[in-house]
């Protein structure tokens, strides 16, 4: 039997993908996104980075990609015109269509993938570094599995930057840091997206790592006693589901853009800074 932790699947046989990208604030009415409020935005996705919209980065990383056929958007309907005019300034392939965000993930993405019958990768708008590589390797680990996510390294984290993140997954063999990228072989798997998603030890996401590895999986985790490969496979069991972690051999693919710590970090990354920016650092500097 193959473990179900694996960095290299053979892609001898390659299906269309069509990839999900939510782009809702998710926030409540009472809640602000100090980011986008910073940007003057409304979404954070609409935020300028390197000189593009912060959803453009992901947006063109994902129409170019050769193996995804088909490119949804979650969003508020009312960031519909903006992000429409984004993508129509990408170059690319396949179908676009933009989805009117629902009120939890797992919704959302059932309602992305409602007229389509083969494999999802479902990502985030703040992932401005999600590469192409990251994309193949999600894609061949859905050859044999029903449910994929992918996980870094601490140490791959530490060497893109040593300070992108503060908490990481730690297990008998390592330190991970979740990556927001996760995939289904097909449609009926979703609800499961909203188990992995964010899935860190702590506060709210506990009770989501709990659901996939049960009371004592969870234990072991905190004690430090449970492999990836154990959880994983305990997580298998539990749902009734072919789960398979992805270890990205990229650090970066664990840094989103979720405060003005991990913006300015992104940013550093990308290697450019617009006059948009330029000038909410210096407002944000007298401030």
């Amino acid at each position: 039997m193959a473990s179900p932790v694996t960095s290299d699947i053979d892609d001898s046989e390659q299906r269309p993908l069509r990839l999900v990208v939510l782009a809702g604030h998710g926030l409540t009415p009472a809640a602000v996104d100090v980011l986008a409020e910073r940007f003057g935005e409304k979404h954070r996705c609409l935020i300028p980075l390197a000189g593009r919209p912060l959803i453009a980065h992901v947006l063109q990383t994902a129409a170019q990609h050769p193996r995804v056929a088909s490119l949804a958007v979650c969003v508020e309907r009312e960031a519909f015109d903006p992000v429409w005019d984004v993508l129509t300034r990408l170059p690319g392939r396949g179908s676009v269509a933009l989805v009117e965000a629902r009120e939890d993930i797992a919704a959302s993405v059932r309602a992305a993938a409602a007229d389509w019958d083969g494999p999802l990768l479902v990502t985030t708008a703040d992932h401005a570094l999600l590469s192409p590589e990251s994309i193949d390797a999600m894609a061949d680990a859905l050859e044999g599995c029903d449910v994929t996510f992918a996980l870094a390294r601490r140490e791959a984290v530490e060497a893109a930057h040593p300070s992108a993140l503060r908490s990481y997954l730690s297990l008998r063999d390592g330190a991970f840091a979740t990556c927001d990228l996760y995939g289904m072989a097909h449609t009926r798997f979703v609800d499961a997206v909203d188990v992995f998603r964010g899935a860190r030890i702590g506060g709210r996401e506990s009770a989501r790592v709990r659901r996939a590895i049960g009371f004592i999986g969870l234990a072991l985790m905190k004690l430090g006693m449970e492999t990836l490969s154990g959880a994983v496979v305990r997580a298998s069991r539990r749902m009734g589901l072919r789960v398979r972690a992805v270890i990205l051999p990229d650090g970066t693919q664990a840094i989103d853009v979720d405060d003005d710590r991990s913006y300015a970090i992104v940013r550093d990354l990308l290697g450019d800074v617009s006059r948009d920016e330029q000038a909410a650092d210096a407002a944000l500097a007298v401030a």
